[in-house]
């Protein structure tokens, strides 16, 4: 995999959804980790972290010590839920901050260090949570701030991407992209992306810029301190031919017109079997920002013999099975048909 880089911004800004540093805590909100239609919130901290479950009524109450939530206790930062897995419930990463350069070192070093490492929490779906940090191969100190999931190589499966640092002006620790090998597993292939940035990254959001059916991604770069400046990057994503891909606008009538909170389920066909794949509209990283419209990649899909939208107000369940493969559709809720967009891409 190869991704190039296009061009930079001239001055260090902001974007849209990418949230400032803050000075104790990182909320994510997110559509519900329980298979209801509350949204549910969770929040790293300085100390334990907390999970509080929306009861519907106006109320929230603190379940992460019933869920297995609690860690990494000490500094916990970017935080977000996704399904990495496919299973169809949202799953929980949580990134520990609780570290030094020279940890980071030893640790590369295969040397004793005193950093902690991040979470990555499985959705077991009776409402509690297991840690596969170590088996998933994400238990390292990573010092991220900025921080998103998004699919790199159009496979389907969400990959990570993390923008590091600490406020120190002699900091610098490379950046890191990790990818999702079949749910399974995630590896570190920053080298070989060309994605391992020096300068210490804050937002992070994926989007297809150029309309050419992947996501690309646009990084919000610089320190703590004014002189620790740095340019913005935008990191341009070219997949070889062959990958397939859908991007979905979903409107809301009577669930919110941005539809956050819907579910998507699309089947396909492949030349291994058939496969499924999960979305949840509205869900990304505190510190992260990517559009609500779902850009999905399909890999080497033949066709899709199904879509599913649920919609979490009504908890309609909205059926297409005429779906074609490499287009843009705008789908109303309640209505029996998709309206396709021309999509023109370019190259920057």
């Amino acid at each position: 995999m190869r991704i190039e880089v296009q061009r930079a911004a001239q001055r260090p800004g902001s974007i849209p959804g990418a949230w400032r540093w803050p000075t104790r805590r990182s909320p994510t909100l997110a559509p519900p980790a329980r298979p209801n239609e509350h949204r549910d919130l969770y929040v790293s901290n300085i100390g334990y972290n907390r999970l509080y479950e929306n009861d519907g009524q106006g109320g929230f109450a603190d379940v992460a010590p019933r869920a297995g939530v609690l860690q990494p206790a000490g500094r916990s930062f970017a935080c977000w839920f996704f399904d990495y897995d496919e299973d169809g419930r949202l799953d929980l990463w949580v990134n520990a901050y609780s570290a030094s350069i020279a940890d980071l070192a030893a640790e590369a070093l295969s040397l004793a260090h005193d950093g902690v490492s991040s979470c990555l929490y499985r959705n077991k779906g009776d409402g509690s949570f297991e840690d596969l940090a170590a088996q998933t191969g994400v238990n390292h100190p990573w010092l991220a701030m900025g921080a998103n999931f998004g699919d790199m190589d159009g496979d389907g499966w969400l990959d990570v991407y993390l923008g590091t640092g600490d406020p120190l002006l002699e900091s610098l620790m490379p950046n890191v992209l990790l990818r999702n090998v079949g749910g399974e597993r995630f590896v570190d292939e920053t080298a070989a992306s060309g994605l391992g940035h020096l300068q210490k990254g804050h937002g992070v959001a994926f989007a297809d810029f150029d309309q050419d059916g992947d996501q690309d991604m646009f990084h919000h770069l610089g320190g703590f301190v004014p002189v620790d400046a740095f340019q913005n990057a935008l990191f341009e994503k070219r997949t070889p031919p062959g990958h397939r891909w859908l991007v979905l606008s979903l409107v809301g009538t009577r669930t919110n017109r941005d539809a956050v909170g819907a579910r998507v389920v699309l089947h396909l066909e492949t030349p291994a079997g058939a496969r499924v794949l999960h979305r949840a509209v509205g869900s990304v990283s505190s510190f992260g920002g990517s559009p609500h419209r779902q850009e999905i990649g399909l890999g080497d899909a033949t066709c899709i013999t199904r879509l599913e939208i649920r919609w979490p107000r009504t908890a309609e369940t909205q059926v297409f099975t005429d779906v074609p493969l490499d287009a843009w559709l705008e789908i109303k809720e309640g209505e029996l048909a998709f309206e396709s967009h021309e999509r023109r891409s370019f190259h920057f």
